[in-house]
């Protein structure tokens, strides 16, 4: 394969000993051959020097090197990138895996959409015991001022990067959103719906342990990022700050709720004034029910 195929693989990891084999099996398992693995560790006191030492003296492909102080998320994920010499690059996290063809299927897409910045898959939750939990089908992209669409299983070209530039540390646990609301103003997203990716739901992981504080950082980034975010429809806009507004309240900001539908209201009236009255008469607790059945029956995602 030629140098243009290569892709850098990023895997920033911290004590993540427990699943890390797992990952790095399914990165060397790729049907597409031609990829370098960047991984970052970031000062692990368990075992994961010892299996990241195993994987990198069997296969060259595979580059490690370890933060001289722990920089967490957002940082060691810079540092990996500042050391990819891929024209396409992704990231990964040591608990989840990709299935074999993901980057070749996601390489693919991007050859077919030369306009395309950035192309992002289906994929499925698991257990910690490899139980198969549920489905995501990745909605479109138009959806990403409302949540994150572009989840865990992604592939992005080297122009996006030089362009954006490195994920931003003061949206630690929600860096990867926030990357991809930058990245949709400067490119197109495209959606593949194909299963290419497991994300691993464990106890330990962040989505378990720091829900509710993430939950407020996405509502303060999206409240920043939307009013200046392109490719977005007036109605799509409103959807968000419906979404914006059902946090708040759900954060015990009413006003703030308010305020938000506000701002939805006056982009799309009949629709707010209809979402709006459902949760006078329903409460947001039903009403959410309702959604997610509703989105259940017709294949699509929550917000």
């Amino acid at each position: 394969m030629s140098g243009g195929d290569l892709v850098s693989i990023v895997l920033p990891t911290y004590n993540g000993s427990r699943f890390l084999a797992r990952a790095l099996e399914s990165i060397q398992r790729q049907t597409h051959r031609n990829w370098e693995l960047l991984l970052q560790d970031d000062c692990s006191t368990d075992a994961t020097p010892e299996i990241i030492a195993r994987f990198a003296a069997s296969d060259p492909r595979i580059k490690p090197r370890r933060n001289d102080v722990n920089l967490r998320l957002p940082r060691s994920l810079n540092a990996g990138f500042a050391r990819a010499s891929g024209a396409f690059l992704t990231w990964t996290s040591d608990d989840n895996e990709f299935r074999p063809e993901a980057l070749e299927a996601m390489l693919d897409a991007l050859r077919r959409r030369p306009e395309a910045g950035l192309v992002y898959a289906d994929m499925t939750y698991i257990s910690d015991d490899d139980q198969v939990l549920e489905r995501w089908t990745a909605p479109e992209p138009g959806r990403i001022g409302s949540d994150n669409v572009v989840a865990g299983c992604f592939l992005y070209r080297r122009e996006v990067r030089d362009a954006v530039g490195d994920y931003d540390d003061r949206w630690r646990l929600v860096e990867d959103w926030d990357y991809w609301l930058r990245v949709s103003n400067r490119f197109p997203l495209i959606v593949l719906n194909r299963d290419l990716y497991l994300y691993r739901r464990h106890a330990g992981s962040l989505t378990a342990t720091r829900a509710a504080e993430i939950q407020r950082i996405r509502m303060e980034l999206l409240a920043v990022r939307l009013p200046d975010l392109a490719g977005v429809s007036p109605r799509q806009r409103a959807a968000a700050y419906l979404t914006l507004s059902r946090w708040a309240a759900d954060l015990g900001e009413p006003s703030r709720a308010d305020a938000f539908a506000r701002r939805a209201m006056a982009l799309d009236p009949l629709r707010t004034s209809a979402v709006v009255a459902a949760r006078r008469v329903l409460g947001a607790g039903r009403l959410g029910l309702v959604r997610r059945w509703w989105q259940r029956i017709t294949h699509r995602n929550p917000a």
